[in-house]
């Protein structure tokens, strides 16, 4: 059995990594990029192109150690025959974030805070803030993430939606469309992968059902057409927004960029997040032994927990 492992930097994850998988294959580190596959039964990485997969003539499974997979080539993947499995491991964490946020942003408090720091105590046209407690929840996305998250907001005695798509669903009350989700809810969070079917599925139509209503994503970017919902926050239409996932990032961690081409830093009813959700402390570390524990499981008894239905793309 041999194993291609994909990494930028060689660190103490990832020398654990090997080291738990040595005894069971034979471990070949390479680069980002510009790996070749032919010979590897398995490969683990963040991302893989078509010209690297097209060189793998073996190839079974390929691992990726992060929860997207939108850096893969599933429809090729899918012709080929490879299988591919992600990590939920901090989905419950990412729960928790999109819970803070949701709070952040109807007690205000972010607002408050840049606010204080201007020596203003009182804002008159506006001096109150909501609790989280009197409002009704809409999951869009009930995958791991969605799960965990209702756990978090039934335990605080919160009401909770989702749509209904056939799951097994506890403790939610299920609507059949997202008309009659955003009508039901006070606050909107997306935790939504990246697919053709998610692009832009809140736009302009849906955010003009928000008057006086909340959203928050800490899903992919795509799922919120961002001009649109720019003006919903300039004109009122929505009462306010919290936002992780943008479609812009910086090239490296040392630059500076704003999150997007409209000037949402100039705006006080929303909350911005550098896509913070899954920088928990050791989350590297989760998300790669995690990934190890899935493939000695598979070496050892050809089981896939948390494989990707390549045709959806999560």
């Amino acid at each position: 059995m041999k194993i291609c492992l994909s990494i930028g930097q060689e660190d103490s994850s990832f020398r654990q990594m090997i080291e738990k998988l040595t005894p069971h294959a034979q471990v070949d580190v390479v680069g980002l990029s510009g790996y070749d596959l032919s010979g590897y039964d398995i490969f683990i990485g963040k991302r893989m192109s078509v010209r690297a997969l097209e060189t793998a003539d073996r190839l079974k499974v390929a691992f990726a150690y992060k929860t997207g997979v939108d850096d893969f080539p599933l429809s090729e993947m899918k012709k080929k025959g490879v299988a591919l499995v992600n990590s939920h491991i901090d989905a419950d964490i990412i729960a928790e974030y999109a819970f803070g946020l949701s709070i952040s942003l109807v007690n205000r408090i972010t607002e408050c805070d840049k606010k204080l720091r201007e020596g203003i105590w009182y804002d008159n046209s506006n001096p109150y803030w909501q609790s989280i407690f009197d409002m009704k929840v809409g999951l869009l996305g009930y995958g791991h993430i969605g799960r965990h998250l209702n756990a978090i907001l039934r335990r605080n005695h919160i009401a909770t939606y989702t749509l209904n798509r056939g799951k097994t669903y506890e403790d939610i009350e299920t609507v059949d469309n997202l008309e009659e989700l955003i009508d039901k809810s006070d606050i909107l969070i997306l935790s939504l992968p990246k697919t053709p079917k998610t692009d832009k599925i809140i736009g302009k139509k849906e955010l003009e059902k928000m008057a006086n209503k909340y959203i928050v994503n800490v899903g992919r970017s795509n799922s919120i057409d961002q001009q649109a919902l720019y003006d919903a926050l300039v004109n009122g239409e929505i009462a306010g927004a919290a936002i992780d996932t943008w479609d812009k990032k910086p090239k490296d961690k040392s630059s500076r960029l704003n999150p997007a081409k409209q000037p949402f830093v100039k705006l006080s009813n929303v909350v911005l997040s550098p896509h913070q959700a899954t920088r928990i402390r050791a989350g590297h570390q989760r998300y790669v032994g995690d990934i190890t524990e899935k493939v000695i499981c598979y070496i050892q008894t050809g089981v896939l927990t948390d494989q990707v239905d390549l045709k959806k793309g999560y």
